[in-house]
């Protein structure tokens, strides 16, 4: 596996890649996961990679929201409580731009409690810490599969 870093100014994205060419024959579905923790974002990786996904990572949620605007993405698996911006502000940011991106969130026990309370959240998975790797990969391929209706934002690169 190959490992390189993607620098667009000032937007780092770690993007950890399948062999050269992958992304060239559909490798499958492209995932941008969001989460501050270094260990469980590489375990998140290796889920979604292993399952087959081209996987971006960003270790906050402003960098997120510049790789939201940047790239094209299937799905957005993002931790609620990051630096410099929250899961849920992210998602708010999301909608109000009408992007209609499935989006699965992730955090501990006393944020799920209140998790409903966000009309943001409603469309989105949520998902306990800790999870597994079976877990990961069933509610993202569910959420992929639900969310094949919604409208896609299709960004140009520069």
């Amino acid at each position: 596996m190959n490992c390189d870093v993607v620098i667009l100014e000032p937007l780092c994205i770690s993007r950890l890649t399948h062999p050269p060419g992958a992304a060239d024959r559909n490798w499958g579905p492209r995932i941008l996961v969001a989460e501050d923790d270094e260990l469980i974002r590489r375990l998140i990786f290796d889920f979604l990679a292993g399952d087959g996904m081209l996987v971006d990572t960003v270790s906050d949620g402003e960098t997120a929201w510049e790789a939201l605007n940047h790239n094209r993405y299937d799905l957005l698996f993002t931790d609620n409580e990051m630096p410099r911006l929250t899961g849920i502000k992210l998602i708010q940011r999301m909608r109000q731009e009408r992007m209609n991106l499935p989006v699965v969130i992730t955090s501990g026990t006393s944020f799920l409690e209140t998790a409903r309370d966000f009309p943001e959240l409603y469309s989105a998975q949520i998902v306990a810490k800790p999870f597994g790797r079976s877990e990961i990969v069933t509610v993202v391929r569910d959420t992929l599969q639900a969310g094949e209706g919604m409208a896609r934002v299709d960004l140009p690169i520069d």
